[in-house]
């Protein structure tokens, strides 16, 4: 296989990868607003409910065509979508490392709070509470990440005198 083929290849896993991180944002904001609908009376809850539903099919819109696609990728130039390497899978595996250590931070904080100020609140809107920080962790930092150090590559490359 060329060195072409390897490199859109890559470039798409990447472009996947990146919608990925957004639905897993539009997820989180779903969890975020079935942790606050405990706070409202029925017809804010009601909206609050259709507004889930909505980013929920957004999600799905956003994820399912690139999940597809990456199946295809697979079976056309298997050995290249192997072990894809790049730029947004390191941020991609990074953040979510950032995610699983923020997680057992806020855990840890939670469990502090929850005792003295938040007992009276049902398990299901720690549990809900819990995916969304940890959802909305990991796509943020992705996002941060990702953007912070490629500006960071393009000013070295300007640096050095590489152009790319």
């Amino acid at each position: 296989m060329n060195n072409k083929t390897s490199a859109s290849v890559a470039e798409q896993l990447d472009k996947i990868m990146q919608k990925t991180a957004l639905g897993v944002l539009l997820v989180a904001c779903a969890y975020t607003l079935s942790v606050l609908k405990i706070f409202f009376d029925v017809p804010v809850v009601t909206f609050l409910d259709y507004t889930k539903t909505a980013l929920g099919i957004l999600a799905i819109v956003i994820v399912l065509p690139g999940f597809v696609k990456g199946i295809q990728l697979r079976r056309e130039h298997g050995e290249a979508c192997k072990e894809p390497e790049g730029f947004i899978k390191e941020m991609f595996n990074k953040a979510a490392g950032k995610a699983f250590q923020f997680t057992f931070i806020f855990l840890i904080f939670l469990e502090m709070i929850s005792r003295n100020y938040l007992a009276h609140l049902p398990p299901s809107f720690f549990l809900k509470l819990i995916i969304a920080v940890t959802l909305a962790i990991f796509s943020l930092t992705f996002f941060f990440l990702s953007h912070s150090d490629s500006d960071e590559d393009i000013e070295d490359d300007f640096i050095n005198g590489e152009a790319k």
